[in-house]
């Protein structure tokens, strides 16, 4: 199946306990750093300064990380259309082609077919869930 591109599933994830959980951590670093800094919790003033600096880089670093989303399955299309008859025609992408490139007979008038578009979609996977799920009502029908 083909999914038109938009972000709404951005949208409809919310916090999880473990993301807040792991930035309300990251602050405490941040902060125990400071404590650091500005107590001199440590042997001399040099190493105070020294470990509660790279405890706020450390901190300040990790808050920044962000894990890189997954790339979407996607499939390249291209489209012919018969300039004679009008006849289009959607295959999959092939090395070599490019918009206006003549392949293909036509299956109606035996002429030449024209490359109109190329495009990339990206493709809706199910999730294994909803397969469960539909699988288990099937069953549950077939039982009563």
């Amino acid at each position: 199946m083909i999914e038109e591109e938009d972000d709404e599933d951005v949208l409809k994830k919310g916090i999880t306990f473990k993301s807040a959980l792991k930035n309300i951590l990251l602050i405490l670093l941040i902060v125990i750093g400071a404590m650091f800094i500005y107590l001199g919790i440590g042997p001399d003033p040099i190493s105070s300064w020294t470990i509660g600096f790279m405890l706020i880089c450390f901190g300040a670093t990790l808050i920044q990380f962000q894990k890189s989303p997954p790339e979407p399955i996607r499939q390249t299309l291209t489209i012919l259309i018969c300039k004679l008859c009008g006849l289009t025609k959607v295959r999959n992408y092939e090395k070599g082609d490019f918009v206006f490139k003549r392949i293909d007979k036509c299956e109606k008038c035996e002429d030449l077919m024209d490359i109109k578009d190329i495009y990339s979609v990206r493709l809706k996977s199910p999730t294994e869930k909803k397969k469960e799920q539909e699988s288990k009502k099937e069953t549950l029908k077939v039982k009563t």
